[in-house]
């Protein structure tokens, strides 16, 4: 523990050149010159956003792990796809039911006590996994309830997680500090699969073993970010609940989008982008098949590829100046991602095809930080919650349609097609807002906006 891990979470300490004087934490790691002269990494500055960051990268880490063993095994006891896919789809329908009252509850509850309990949670769900496949008693249906599980217990906790990031930095530091939390996922994400492979060929004379050490290892990460979120002290006004219902309640989040057209906006932009864009990564591997003739070992590297864009996407978002409108940002970005899809459909070159990856990837990352950003901007703390909610339905919870409805596309016209009639789609959109531009604004905005 660093000497001011007690100090308290809010004191004075020096701007950054040229920035307004801020009251936030200082502490050690990194050097404070460097996080002073490199923009991009400005809200480590403050130390309960390192160790929310911190734990955050660790856990993610353990739970993409779990995820490609976890697929792993499914293959090897049902040799189906559809049970894979039917493993997603639990993962993700929590979401649709669950997040909106969740995020009322994140409005009316301790955000930082209800993240910690779900950490406890979801470490039962990984030490689950682990026991049954140490003790052979893993089955599909075990598989499938402990998924259900964890959608589940994700549903409630993704408010919190969204609505806590703005709680631990100052306002001029949100699309930085949102830009960061994507690349320590995006970062996960690329070296998940790669720790993975590390555990399974150490252990390759037993692949049980292996496979019971990579749970193990996720069941360890969670206790990272559960010291993590012991130590640190987000601000935040918990409100009253009052004489109203949950469902009540929500509605206020709702009714808050009504009003604020921009915000709108933007919920559905997350969504055109999620539902017509993202199903690119279901279809990649009939793509990887099919288009460009290659076995596993290419559809991994590509897959590689597309994380290491999503990271630099991130990462260009962090270091961008303040004065840099995020609406554009959202615009070129949708365009820039569409035009890359079309071209991933029409590519027969293994080498074409990793390099136009990493620019969706990029464009993909930049486009949800800055959607995600104006949002959590927009929004007063007492509705953050509520209104973060309906945009990790407007983002997440149109996954598994998106990617049921775009898979049996893929069927009926071929893969590469149907990602080509999806980008073309969300380059309509795009389209849409470049020459409606102030639909992204709110009223009171420049205009260059």
């Amino acid at each position: 523990m660093t000497p001011d891990a007690h100090r308290p979470a809010h004191e004075p300490q020096a701007p950054l050149p040229g920035d307004t004087p801020t009251l936030e934490a200082d502490a050690s790691s990194p050097p404070r010159r460097i996080l002073r002269s490199v923009r991009t990494f400005e809200s480590f500055r403050y130390r309960d956003y390192r160790y929310f960051f911190s734990g955050a990268l660790i856990s993610n880490l353990g739970s993409w792990m779990q995820t490609v063993a976890l697929g792993w095994v499914i293959y090897a006891l049902t040799h189906s796809s559809t049970a894979l896919g039917i493993v997603n789809f639990l993962s993700g329908i929590p979401i649709i039911f669950l997040t909106l009252f969740a995020g009322s509850l994140v409005d009316h509850a301790d955000r930082r006590k209800l993240l910690l309990w779900a950490q406890v949670l979801l470490m039962v769900q990984a030490v689950a996994f682990a026991w049954l496949n140490h003790t052979g008693s893993m089955t599909i249906w075990w598989i499938y309830a402990l998924t259900l599980f964890g959608g589940i217990v994700s549903a409630v906790v993704m408010p919190a997680w969204q609505a806590t990031v703005p709680n631990l930095v100052p306002r001029q530091s949100i699309l930085n500090a949102v830009a960061l939390s994507s690349a320590q996922f995006n970062a996960a994400r690329l070296l998940g699969p790669m720790a993975t492979a590390v555990i399974m060929a150490a252990f390759a004379s037993n692949e049980t073993l292996g496979i019971t050490a990579v749970f193990s290892v996720n069941a360890v990460s969670f206790l990272f970010v559960i010291y993590a979120l012991s130590v640190v002290r987000p601000k935040q006004d918990i409100l009253p609940r009052g004489k109203q219902s949950l469902r009540e309640t929500a509605g206020a989040g709702i009714a808050f989008v009504r009003k604020h057209p921009h915000v709108a906006m933007h919920l559905a932009s997350a969504a055109m982008l999620t539902i017509f864009g993202t199903p690119f990564m279901t279809l990649l591997p009939a793509i990887t098949v099919e288009r460009l003739g290659l076995g596993s070992t290419g559809y991994s590297g590509l897959m590689v590829f597309n994380g290491l864009g999503a990271l630099i996407g991130a990462l260009t978002v962090a270091s961008l100046p303040r004065r840099v409108r995020r609406e554009r940002i959202i615009r070129y970005s949708m365009a820039v991602m569409a035009a890359s899809l079309i071209g991933i459909s029409l590519s027969h070159d293994y080498a074409v095809s990793s390099i136009l990856l990493v620019v969706a990837g990029a464009a993909l990352l930049s486009c949800v930080s800055s959607i995600n950003t104006n949002v959590q901007v927009a929004v007063p703390d007492e509705l953050r919650g509520r209104v973060m909610a309906l945009f990790v339905i407007s983002f997440m919870g149109m996954m598994p349609f998106g990617a049921i409805g775009f898979g049996r596309l893929g069927d009926a016209i071929g893969p590469s097609e149907a990602v080509f009639a999806g980008a073309v789609v969300l380059l309509g959109w795009a389209t849409f807002l470049a020459v409606r531009p102030r639909v992204l604004c709110p009223e009171d905005a420049p205009k260059g906006c």
